[in-house]
């Protein structure tokens, strides 16, 4: 993704109307009791943009927060404002009551207080940079709104809190720890040839994915224009442009050997972020020398460059993201289209084919290479590190790096012929003792040693020609048989003016029908959205097979889960009391090697049948809890059949969330989720944690699932990864991303989400596990689901309701699937 926007402090001032976390039943008589709701810090937005009460009431509102803070409400009509002064050093937490308001006609009220950005902003520059971050400001742990002054919310936060003595949150150090672009993931090459075939394979499917690319795009006609023929001294230059998309222009130069014509070697020529892009003299110099030694050479504009300025360099926004799509995508598919166009000519052997470029140029040669074995050579320039991963927009597509480098991208040339070189002036300084050691284990599981060749010059970022006679002894020796690094020297050569090489001019003037950004974008969609309908389960199992296999993968890598083991699990009691008819224990669950800890209430009956279902909800376990301390009618429900019931905190959520340095996403970074999951990934791995803790429990036979509210669509979107769950239920609230251009919450905002179909595909990805869908959005494809479960013979286990089934209907079917 672009690189986040950091948050500044604010107050939030957006106004609307939200549901209820909690509320008491409220007649017009006099005997009615008294209207409640409690609400976490991490709800302080939803009150910002505005809630509904029952009207013409008095209400006390109260805080839960530290003695040291002494909190106060100011009242201008339906804006309340919350304001504290930190006085000692008293962090035990007591319930203050700050004030009270009265409820006019229309119920609404919203309550303001100093609070960072909910959700992450996204720039399409790859040249902006971070703003300061602002001290944060404390908020209330929790608060109230009451029409009972004397009312004690101390039992609820009794069952809502693992810890009641104090606001801190849990030492998950995902609140604070993030990648960053000037990270590597730490590859090392693995223990057998055949473990790296297999991780090769994996890593191959997660470039597709995140390049978006996975379909591929359908291959329209190129259309080539070829004209514009310059001889010069033993090789020719001919003007280029290729239409890699409807509408949508690659323009290069082809540089050809004079007085050969037939079985040319191929040498395909990306360019790094130089200025003035391929028509940059230093960077003419390689294509002029390879042609003279006799390949047939292509150099072409990165996308905004030269030719294509115009449409810029900067494709990304929040649709594309969730479509999948991103300059990367565009960049890496005119390379590939590139290459189908130059294996196409009658004068060149496609068995040999090589690949080089230098920085922004080195990053799309090794992209290239790893997911196009007909690139034969493959030589990445100053850009292999395990320090440095790429600082543009075009070097960076959400979830591209998450778990894995660049440094295991070019692995993957293996066993093909690999040159790296770096500089000492650069990030691959290091490349002999890092990034070079750990490739060159790939190729020797695979027998390859012989293949891969490493160096450093003393130069600052570059592509010299002291780097440039290293790559054609190199890669000379593979394309073309020569040995004698001396014949392949670069000699005095004589580069082109621009005006020599740009394909549009006044004479030949760009189409007239080119399309921009926003026409390519909504051609780009529409061209996947068809392709998605034509994945849809139709009455041939076959077809449908093939189709789930390809959609479940881009799921997987999508959502980004993990199913950790049980020796992976980390679990901490904090706390168990009893109450009458069932037990309840506080504890942190993580996995051991990330340092995550999820907030996690156990509700235990008293005699438990051996089955155990996790409630997900968009306020974690709070929302199990109602104002007086007792679970909700669900939960108790579920109690009642034996059933045990786990309620947890996201991260972010709830107990999750740290009042005294309040966020509500992780630390930003460069290109963020190029290396880290988004909010949305991070509470669906949450989820697979705590079940896979669930499942683990020696007393537990069975694992059902609920998902309620946002988490509803979350433990959708996850099931079809998960494992070991017996039924699921979830209600949508009429959840719909639309065509992904809306406003999406940021627990649901998942790069990808459309890109395999999103809601409708994953409900049919289930298949066939039993599964209840209630309130699905507007265009919640219901036949997808339907036709897949009748291809699975399993069409009795799914359940698509217009409404929200009763607590007693939902705990009868989750116990005994009727």
């Amino acid at each position: 993704m672009a690189k986040p926007h950091l948050p500044f402090f604010r107050l939030i001032t957006a106004f609307g109307i939200v549901s209820a976390v909690w509320l008491t039943n409220v007649g017009a008589t006099e005997s009615a009791p008294p209207v409640v709701r409690l609400f976490n810090a991490s709800d302080l937005p939803q009150l910002a943009r505005g809630i509904k009460l029952p009207p013409e009431a008095r209400y006390t509102v109260k805080v839960w927060a530290p003695t040291q803070q002494t909190w106060s409400l100011a009242v201008d009509g339906p804006t309340l404002t919350l304001t504290a002064k930190i006085d000692g050093a008293d962090e035990t937490p007591r319930w203050q009551n700050v004030g009270g308001v009265d409820i006019k006609a229309d119920g609404r009220v919203r309550l303001l207080v100093a609070l960072p950005e909910a959700k992450m902003t996204l720039t399409t520059t790859s040249r902006s940079k971070s703003a300061p971050t602002a001290i944060p400001k404390p908020v209330p742990a929790a608060l109230v709104f009451t029409t009972d002054p004397e009312f004690d919310p101390a039992p609820a936060l009794d069952l809502i809190r693992g810890r009641v003595d104090s606001i801190a949150p849990p030492l998950d150090l995902r609140r604070v720890r993030v990648r960053t672009n000037k990270e590597g993931a730490d590859f090392h090459a693995p223990r057998s040839a055949q473990e790296w075939r297999d991780r090769a394979q994996t890593v191959r499917e997660h470039l597709l994915v995140t390049l978006g690319l996975w379909p591929l795009p359908p291959k329209t006609p190129l259309n080539p224009w070829v004209y514009g023929k310059q001889e010069r001294d033993g090789y020719t230059i001919e003007k280029v442009v290729l239409e890699t998309l409807p509408g949508f222009t690659l323009s290069g130069n082809l540089y050809r050997p004079s007085g050969k014509s037939s079985n040319l070697p191929i040498v395909l020529c990306p360019h790094g972020h130089w200025e003035d892009g391929r028509v940059n003299p230093e960077v003419q110099q390689r294509c002029i020398q390879w042609a003279k030694l006799g390949a047939v050479v292509f150099l072409y504009d990165m996308v905004g460059y030269n030719d294509s300025k115009a449409f810029g360099h900067s494709f990304l926004n929040d649709r594309l993201r969730r479509w999948g799509l991103s300059l990367v995508t565009l960049q890496t598919w005119n390379s590939i289209r590139a290459l189908d166009w130059l294996t196409s000519l009658p004068d060149v052997d496609s068995a040999r084919v090589g690949c080089t470029g230098e920085s922004g140029g080195g990053t799309q040669t090794f992209l290239l290479t790893a997911i196009d074995d007909r690139i034969k050579v493959s030589a990445p320039v100053v850009m292999v590190s395990d320090s440095f991963q790429g600082g543009c927009v075009c070097e960076n597509a959400a979830g591209l790096r998450i778990g894995t480098d660049n440094v295991e991208f070019a692995a993957l040339t293996a066993p093909r012929p690999l040159k790296l070189v770096g500089a000492s002036g650069d990030w691959t300084k290091l490349t002999l003792t890092r990034a070079y050691p750990a490739i060159r284990d790939v190729y020797s599981l695979v027998g390859s040693t012989d293949r891969v060749d490493a160096e450093v010059f003393d130069f600052p970022h570059n592509y010299n020609q002291t780097t440039r006679n290293a790559v054609y002894a190199f890669m000379g020796r593979w394309l073309l048989g020569i040995n004698d690094p001396a014949r392949t020297r670069e000699g005095n050569q004589t580069p082109e003016k621009p005006e020599a090489l740009w394909t549009f001019d006044e004479r030949h003037p760009a189409p007239s029908d080119r399309k921009s950004p926003e026409r390519l974008e909504a051609d780009l969609v529409q061209v996947l959205g068809d392709q998605l309908d034509g994945l849809a389960p139709s009455n041939r199992s076959s077809a449908w097979q093939a189709s789930k296999a390809l959609l479940l993968k881009a799921l997987k890598i999508r959502v980004g889960l993990k199913n950790p083991a049980p020796a992976e699990l980390d679990e901490t009691t904090v706390r168990q009391s009893s109450r009458e008819g069932y037990t309840t224990v506080h504890s942190l669950v993580g996995r051991k090697a990330v340092g995550d800890q999820i907030p996690v209430v156990r509700f235990r009956p008293a005699e438990p049948s051996g089955r155990l279902t996790v409630i997900a909800t968009s306020h974690g376990k709070a929302r199990l809890i109602s104002p007086q301390g007792e679970p909700i009618p669900l939960v108790k429900a579920l109690l009642e059949r034996g059933q045990e019931v786990v309620g947890y905190d996201p991260l972010f959520i709830g107990e999750s969330f740290d009042p005294a340095s309040p966020a509500f996403h992780r630390p930003n970074t460069d290109h963020f989720e190029t290396y880290n999951p988004a909010l949305a990934g991070d509470q669906m791995q949450d989820l697979a944690t705590v079940i896979a803790w669930a499942r683990s429990q020696p007393d537990v036979r069975e694992v059902s699932l609920i998902g309620l509210g946002q988490a509803g669509p979350q433990v959708l979107l996850a099931r079809p990864a998960l494992e070991g769950i017996s039924r699921t239920a979830v209600d949508l609230d009429e959840f719909d991303p639309k065509d992904g251009s809306v406003d999406l919450p940021a627990s649901l905002d998942l790069p990808g989400l459309l890109q395999f179909g999103g809601l409708k595909a994953a409900a049919a990805l289930a298949a066939p596990a039993p599964i209840w869908i209630q309130r699905a959005g507007k265009s919640f494809d219901k036949s997808w689901p339907q036709k897949s479960y009748a291809l699975a013979d399993t069409a009795h286990v799914l359940r698509l309701t217009p409404g929200t089934a009763s607590p007693a209907e939902m705990a009868a079917w989750i116990d005994t699937g009727k």
